[in-house]
């Protein structure tokens, strides 16, 4: 598996990115049309693209392929069709086929030293390292071993973060910015059939929340086109990134979701921060910054909008939720069972502080939503800095918080410092996703438990990478 970036070329040469838009659509037409003919060709039709592209494809193909496909497919369909031996999820056997085949060029080539370092090496090395050494932990203390394995397999997707900072092609960076945004307008538009599916027009008021995993790129799409908006100068090309707003913004507003929305202004807010000190802003600052905060007022108006063509209550639900949260949270159940939940694992944490219960540590909550109430073992809560408590102590939440505190520190001085746009893009997206992302994470543990950890591991391989080439670059000069 090699790529243009020194590698020599592969068969699917990453210069021809609309090989990229192809394999999708493929993707796309292949899961959907064979259920008319039976449930088993279709897995046999994705199997083969997905060798296709894995084996004689470019790395950066491969990487941005996987990114686009653990987004825009349903969990139920990874769970039910797309199924491998073993409890093996199909993204992550293309996990590992990037992996290995990534592995045995760089043995090829004779890599066998860690000759090209980034900034972002030692803090991800540091956290993969200790997800090993918190196995290792829960193993002495007893944990069970099949739990373990299902705590573990996300986390250590974060290994993709070394694929790409060795094989990634960086002059792809806004390519994948791109299939972010593209696969937040699939992802909300999978929300809105969804929701439209289930609720009855021709009744005032219905209304049917959605909320899945793959939400959380809903606030990421809306961050992505709100930095592209501010970067690009034509009008027209203004207008076409401008409407993809309106998908991402109503289907995120059927989510509901009080953390995704507060992460979103959260992000907003960074945005405007990096408009205020960019060195480049000159006389558009006042213009940038007024498109900050026309963003949300486009959303608002959308859902208003939305609401009065519909009927269908969404507003209503939305005020009860907030208000909900300013008054008595106790007649919210999701509020009260998330704090009960978060009561349970700060006891296991006091048990073990410094490094955690390792992997595998569980707790058991009685869930009286389910008739008879019934005692259900959980491995972690809404919490990706509890959860990572509770597994690996103090001593992980620290790591975990060095990796992205770090990465956000680069890209603000590469933002600050770098004349390319592309860079001057991707560094201003970067910082308004995880600003959002790391406040979204006190109530949701999406940066540590879930498939989208392939997404976060590339953009910051990516980072990492236009960090060094700059070095290269500023050295050179």
């Amino acid at each position: 598996m090699t790529d243009a970036s020194g590698l020599g070329k592969g068969i699917l040469d990453t210069r021809r990115i609309g090989l990229l838009a192809l394999v999708c659509a493929m993707q796309v037409v292949l899961i959907a049309l064979p259920f008319y003919f039976a449930d088993y060709l279709s897995v046999i039709l994705v199997l083969t693209v997905i060798s296709i592209v894995g084996l004689f494809g470019s790395t950066t193909l491969a990487v941005l392929y996987l990114c686009f496909m653990v987004a825009v497919i349903p969990t139920w369909m990874f769970d039910d069709i797309l199924a491998l031996p073993l409890d093996f999820k199909f993204y992550e056997g293309i996990f590992a086929l990037i992996l290995g085949v990534s592995g045995v060029v760089w043995l090829l080539d004779g890599r066998l030293n860690w000759s090209y370092r980034t900034r972002l090496d030692r803090p991800v090395l540091l956290l993969v390292g200790l997800l090993f050494f918190s196995m290792a932990v829960g193993l002495y203390y007893g944990q069970s071993v099949s739990q373990m394995l299902r705590d573990v397999r996300y986390p250590l997707c974060y290994g993709l973060f070394f694929v790409v900072t060795w094989f990634f092609d960086h002059r792809k960076t806004r390519t994948f910015l791109f299939l972010v945004v593209g696969a937040s307008v699939v992802v909300a538009l999978e929300y809105l059939v969804e929701f439209f599916a289930m609720v009855n027009l021709s009744v005032s008021g219905s209304f049917f929340r959605i909320a899945r995993l793959e939400g959380v790129l809903l606030p990421m799409g809306i961050l992505t086109v709100a930095s592209m908006l501010l970067q690009e100068r034509q009008f027209y090309r203004r207008m076409l990134i401008g409407l993809l707003l309106v998908p991402i913004g109503l289907a995120l507003l059927l989510t509901v979701g009080r953390g995704m929305w507060i992460a979103l202004i959260v992000g907003l807010g960074s945005l405007g921060y990096l408009v205020w000190v960019d060195p480049a802003g000159g006389n558009r600052r006042s213009m940038r910054l007024a498109t900050v905060l026309f963003i949300p007022l486009l959303l608002l108006v959308t859902a208003y909008v939305f609401q009065s063509q519909t009927s269908t209550g969404v507003g209503d639900v939305a005020v009860a939720r907030v208000s909900r949260v300013a008054g008595n949270y106790e007649q919210d159940h999701s509020i009260a069972g998330r704090l009960l939940l978060y009561g349970r694992a700060f006891e296991e944490i006091r048990r073990r502080p410094l490094l955690g219960g390792g992997h595998g540590v569980s707790i058991q909550i009685l869930a009286t939503d389910i008739e008879p109430p019934t005692l259900v073992t959980l491995g972690g809560v809404d919490s990706a800095y509890l959860t990572i408590a509770m597994r690996m102590g103090v001593v992980g939440v620290a790591a975990f918080l060095w990796v992205y505190l770090a990465a956000l520190r680069r890209a603000r001085a590469l933002f600050l410092n770098t004349q390319d746009p592309h860079v001057r893009l991707f560094c201003m997206v970067f910082m308004a996703i995880y600003c959002a992302l790391l406040v979204f994470g006190i109530g949701d543990a999406t940066l540590f438990v879930n498939r989208l950890i392939f997404i976060h591991a590339t953009f910051l391989g990516i980072l990492a990478k236009l960090d060094r080439e700059y070095d290269v670059e500023r050295s050179q000069a």
